[in-house]
């Protein structure tokens, strides 16, 4: 028989997903820019020629109207700009956003922090051990997402 481990997995991703909720508040440094915003930054950063809506929600595996309703925020801060859609419409899930001048330069200070991060993070763990973990947490993470699309989630 199999050791149970539910608490501990849920302890340890819980406790990361707290941290790292921390540490997205802290290393964007500014104020009018949430947690949910840092990885959409970085994203549209890595991606000069922008990306849509749905690209984000599917980058950052949220639903897209978060994505929607927050990007407004971004744009009144002036960090990005939203093209125009499919039928010249502005507010369409495919318009391309791009990052403003002041949204590249926040997004490479995110950038940088998040490298800083990493390798904090990564300290006395090899590239072989880490290559293992993220191998195995990909397939935990692609299995937790098949059980949830399923009609009923199964608990048996």
């Amino acid at each position: 028989m199999r050791p149970e481990r539910f608490d501990r997995f849920i302890l340890l991703v819980d406790g990361a997903q707290k941290c790292i909720n921390k540490i997205k508040g802290t290393i964007a440094s500014a104020p009018e820019v949430k947690g949910v915003h840092v990885f959409w930054l970085y994203k549209l950063l890595v991606h000069p020629e922008g990306l849509t809506a749905t690209e984000l929600a599917a980058e950052s595996m949220i639903d897209r109207s978060l994505v929607s309703r927050e990007i407004n925020e971004l744009c009144r801060g002036g960090y990005i700009t939203v093209g125009e859609g499919s039928g010249g419409k502005r507010k369409n899930y495919n318009a391309r956003i791009r990052l403003t001048d002041k949204g590249k330069a926040l997004a490479s200070r995110i950038r940088e922090g998040a490298i800083a991060l990493q390798e904090r993070v990564d300290t006395g763990i090899s590239e072989e051990e880490l290559a293992v973990f993220y191998r195995v947490f990909e397939a935990l993470c692609a299995n937790l997402h098949k059980i949830t699309a399923e009609p009923k989630v199964a608990t048996e």
